[in-house]
């Protein structure tokens, strides 16, 4: 191709920067004069980026990186070809040829880079022409929707006149404004040193979902309040400057305030002063407030009152209050209406953290799942007495509620999620007591009942066992199940394989962890596998036929101290009826190595008396291969004896452990996901130190045929970013266009 004109232009980021440069070869006299189809096919050099063609006579474009195929076009048409090479900024500057950075061929090479998925490049190379119109309408594009107005858009400015695309470039320099998050992280450090006008709070508030009311509908659709109120102790015109949390999946910046309240009768006022009995004196409302809503400011200022003269001086010289002197009685507006986040802020490698995530995430849905009716410091009717007020366990206010009846809009609103190749995201995982289900059984001990709808719960009873389902030929085996399983059948003692004790040492838990190594140590071979935490019993020959004649006599004196070794082979008639006394303060070191046949028959007489400590630490040598039969007869408080740990210990340990990894896990968004979904979601692009290519769900299914994909999922927007991947799903959100009831 014969080369008529060359130019030249920069590419731009979001703040300024140059970041890359090019010039571009043009023919300008490319015309078909065949009265037939025309086909040609144009190679490119391989120094080049990008080829494109456009056609303004047949409204055509095409774009490649490699050889530009044409055809079809009638005699007459016309067209141009650009051809785009990336060159080094000394190049760019010594080549003296017109700069045009709102020329057709920088709107082709937008086109160009939008087809090939590098989404940041196309917004760059958008913000680089100064069209002020388009930047504004498509700089935060991220749906598919989205993206396909974007092109739409880029597609007309193509085939305008150029006096039409010609638009006043917008100021390039870096802005100097700190950011919403940077101010946000100011807020936080100086809290307890600001309060906040609830008042302005709530006039300049828009809501951005539905507004709930306390009570339920009855059958007429009436308001039903609940028979109890809170009153405000604070309640003044102002109220601690909150505390603030992003959320995980969407570009939402909260600021939790929080209130002392008491609980009255909605009737007459009364006071409630007491519920399952703790004082009803220091209870905490909590109202969220949206700062930041999808990437869109929510509140433009904060009315506040400053008490400490070094907090106002930082505010002050971030620019964000607009005062000289330092006055406490004084109130102060501070501005919110600032860039969203630092655009040249870096972000961690999210490599194998999607992974690491499920992992404790399904390991505390397992915890949570044996805790759903079960807590560690009240008694069940304390519970119902705590519910009859209105309050969880953790002593919440926890108020029915139902929608607030008014005018109601829609707003479209986007989900951002990490997953991996083989599975989507999080939400792909089953709960907890749904892969019970799926793919093990519960049964009684004793009677040998296979219980229908199995609940982990159920694993904290007595005489409860678990063991795997046999496969069924329409079961179709997932990689959620090949993450799940093996970290279910650690917890359930079904295959000892170190998922669970590796977890819990990742979060830092030790009472879990404890009870599980000493499980382990017991190295239990049962093939009916019960819960970890409970006795498991095999079938066996052993302990048949002693009673408890064999036993009499013995003192317990006799066996301080005596090794395992030295029980090796002593004969049944030895033992004859040995009583509890003679058990107590025998360690589980001298039982190790002992014979079965020295147990054969126990019966339940010969427990008695026994303290739950003589049974701690036992190990499994001495219990391998008990049959159920051998407990029956024994006590409640016998076999509670016999237990490893007492129910409420294990529950203690359970909610301890439950909330290292709730713990551990919002750790890992607060400081590595939210904010990059914040940034996403607020900016429309990726990080610049992540590389990641654009795909639709058909795209990435033919890539990762693993990957499975809900109806909305499959309209979801993908990046491959390393071994992970972001997707972007489009939702429907609903809410109040005005204030239907007060706000907090």
């Amino acid at each position: 191709m014969k080369i008529e004109k060359r130019i030249k232009f920069t590419i731009y980021n979001f703040l300024g920067q140059e970041k890359a440069y090019y010039v571009v070869d043009m023919n300008l006299g490319f015309k078909f004069l065949t009265n037939s189809a025309t086909k040609i096919a144009e190679p490119l050099a391989i120094d080049y980026s990008y080829q494109i063609f456009i056609s303004e006579s047949a409204r055509e474009i095409k774009c490649t990186a490699g050889i530009l195929k044409i055809d079809n076009l009638k005699r007459k048409d016309t067209g141009i070809i650009y051809k785009y090479k990336q060159i080094s900024q000394e190049t760019y500057r010594q080549l003296e040829i017109p700069v045009v950075q709102n020329h057709q061929a920088v709107y082709a090479f937008v086109k160009a880079n939008l087809v090939e998925g590098n989404l940041n490049f196309a917004k760059y190379a958008l913000f680089s022409t100064g069209n002020a119109n388009l930047i504004v309408r498509h700089s935060k594009a991220l749906t598919n929707q989205q993206l396909a107005n974007f092109a739409s858009d880029v597609e007309i400015a193509i085939f305008e006149p150029e006096e039409i695309r010609r638009s006043q470039l917008i100021d390039m320099e870096k802005n100097a404004k700190i950011s919403l998050l940077e101010l946000i992280k100011i807020l936080e450090e100086h809290r307890h040193n600001i309060i906040v006008n609830l008042k302005h709070l709530r006039d300049n508030y828009r809501y951005k979902s539905v507004q709930m009311l306390k009570g339920i509908r009855d059958a007429n659709g009436n308001l039903v309040k609940p028979w109890l109120t809170t009153e405000y102790i604070d309640d003044g015109e102002y109220v601690g400057m909150g505390s603030f949390e992003m959320n995980r999946n969407t570009a939402t910046i909260n600021m939790l305030v929080t209130r002392k309240v008491k609980l009255v009768k909605a009737s007459d006022k009364t006071p409630i002063i007491e519920i399952a009995g703790l004082l009803a004196n220091d209870l905490t409302s909590y109202n969220n407030y949206t700062i930041v809503g999808d990437g869109e400011i929510n509140i433009k200022s904060l009315k506040v009152k400053i008490s400490s003269k070094k907090t106002f001086d930082v505010l002050r010289q971030k620019g964000v209050i607009d005062a000289e002197t330092f006055d406490f009685r004084c109130c102060y507006t501070v501005d919110l209406n600032l860039p969203l986040v630092p655009l040249d802020r870096e972000y961690s490698n999210i490599d194998g953290l999607f992974n690491q995530i499920a992992e404790v995430k399904i390991l505390a849905s397992i915890i949570s799942a044996h805790l759903k009716q079960e807590s560690d410091t009240f008694v069940p009717e304390q519970l119902d007495e705590l519910k009859k007020h209105y309050l969880s366990q953790h002593l919440y206010l926890n108020f029915p509620t139902t929608k607030a009846e008014g005018t109601v809009d829609t707003r479209i609103s986007y989900k951002i999620d990490i997953g991996s190749k083989d599975i989507l995201n999080l939400g792909k995982l089953y709960s907890a007591n749904r892969f019970l289900e799926r793919r093990y059984e519960l049964y009684d001990t004793e009677t040998g009942e296979i219980f229908g709808k199995p609940t982990l719960e159920m694993t904290l009873r007595e005489n409860i066992a678990v063991r795997q389902k046999s496969l069924s030929s329409r079961m179709k085996i997932t990689k959620v199940d090949e993450l799940m399983k093996p970290i279910f059948d650690d917890f359930l003692g079904i295959e000892i394989n170190g998922k669970v004790a590796g977890i819990l040492a990742k979060v830092g838990d030790e009472s879990l962890l404890k009870i599980l190594q000493d499980k382990a140590s017991q190295n239990l071979e049962n093939t009916s596998s019960g819960s970890i935490l409970l006795p498991r019993f095999n079938q066996s020959e052993q302990y048949k036929g002693i009673s408890s004649e064999q036993y009499k006599e013995i003192f317990s004196e006799q066996y301080k101290g005596i090794s395992s070794e030295q029980y090796k082979g002593i004969s049944s008639e030895q033992y004859k009826g040995i009583s509890s006394e003679q058990y107590k303060g025998i360690s589980s070191e001298q039982y190790k190595g002992i014979s079965s046949e020295l147990y054969k028959g126990i019966s339940s007489e010969q427990y008695k008396g026994i303290s739950s400590e003589q049974d701690k630490g036992i190990f499994s040598e001495q219990d391998k291969g008990i049959s159920s039969e051998q407990y029956k007869g024994i006590s409640s408080e016998q076999d509670a004896r016999t237990t490893k740990l007492k129910k409420q210990e294990r529950i203690a340990a359970l909610t301890a452990a439950k909330i290292k990894l709730e713990e551990y896990v919002e750790k890992i968004y607060q400081d590595r996901i939210s904010p990059l979904v914040f940034y996403i979601g607020s900016t429309g692009l990726l990080p610049d130190c992540m590389e990641g290519k654009a795909m639709s769900a058909i795209q990435l299914a033919a890539k990762y045929p693993n990957l499975h994909f809900s109806k909305d999922e499959g309209e979801g927007l993908f990046f491959e970013v390393g071994d992970s991947l972001i997707g972007v799903y489009e939702k429907v959100e609903y809410y109040s266009t005005k204030a239907l009831v007060e706000v907090g």
